[in-house]
């Protein structure tokens, strides 16, 4: 719904744009002939009005308009068409300008992460907490501000997913792969990494709040700085990775 949305709206914005600019583009037009009409009865005016106290009974404007040759309607005329193709020209140039625009944000779009505010991407936004997620395949997936309480992703390959601000109150990352994963500003009291190879992830102050770290390997992770005594002071900081032979406490230098 979010792509669908965004692209009707994008759409409507480009037709909106190029039809702004073509009344742009008439209107411009319209001053132009109204200028150029100033411009040659102002030009004109001092001739007119001597031909009309001389000979007052003919009108000069008239007799100009009969004349085959016609030189000053024929250099206004060429100054309007000038100025109605630099115009035109200028308009063309701002549609193609809009035209671009929005072809580029339309491109953009169905690529951002809406998924904040309504659930756009994979299972953000949404509730599966209790489910099963273990023994699969999530690589890459967005899980922002999902609701996982007690949900199982067990031996689950979860490399570089996004869990910010997620509620992951009594999940369970046991053995699971979650190497480069954001698990920024969640929530994790009670949450399982044993055995969990967390390398080179992010998480914020709940990481302490954790049941258990046991064998997990936390090599190039990033902690809060206060954060990170609290967690080397536990007991269950200890271990070895059964996967990358890597010990707990060294992984994430620890004194």
């Amino acid at each position: 719904m979010e792509r669908s949305l965004a692209g009707r709206f994008g759409w409507f914005f480009l037709v909106a744009s190029i039809t702004l600019t073509r009344v742009d583009a008439f209107v411009t037009h319209q001053q132009c002939r109204c200028v150029a009409t100033r411009q040659q009865q102002s030009h004109l005016q001092p001739l007119h009005s001597f031909w009309r106290h001389w000979i007052p009974e003919t009108d000069f404007m008239q007799v100009l308009e009969a004349s085959k040759d016609r030189p000053v309607e024929r250099f206004s005329q060429h100054k309007t068409e000038k100025l109605k193709s630099n115009s035109a020209v200028l308009s063309l140039r701002a549609t193609l300008m809009m035209a671009a625009l929005w072809i580029a944000i339309l491109g953009v779009l169905p690529e951002t992460g809406m998924a904040v505010s309504g659930g756009g991407l994979d299972y953000a936004g949404t509730d599966i907490s209790g489910q099963n997620f273990s023994n699969s395949d999530y690589k890459g997936k967005d899980f922002t501000q999902v609701i996982a309480k007690g949900t199982n992703f067990a031996k689950s390959n979860l490399q570089g997913c996004r869990f910010y601000k997620a509620y992951l109150v009594n999940a369970d990352f046991s053995d699971a792969d979650i190497r480069g994963v954001s698990m920024e500003d969640t929530s994790m009291d009670g949450a399982s990494l044993k055995n969990a190879i967390a390398a080179g992830s992010y998480f914020s102050a709940s990481i302490v709040d954790t049941a258990t770290v046991e064998n997990a390997d936390f090599t190039d992770a990033q902690f809060p700085v206060k954060s990170l005594p609290l967690l080397c002071d536990r007991p269950d900081m200890k271990g070895t990775n059964p996967v990358t032979g890597v010990n707990t406490r060294d992984s994430a230098m620890c004194p």
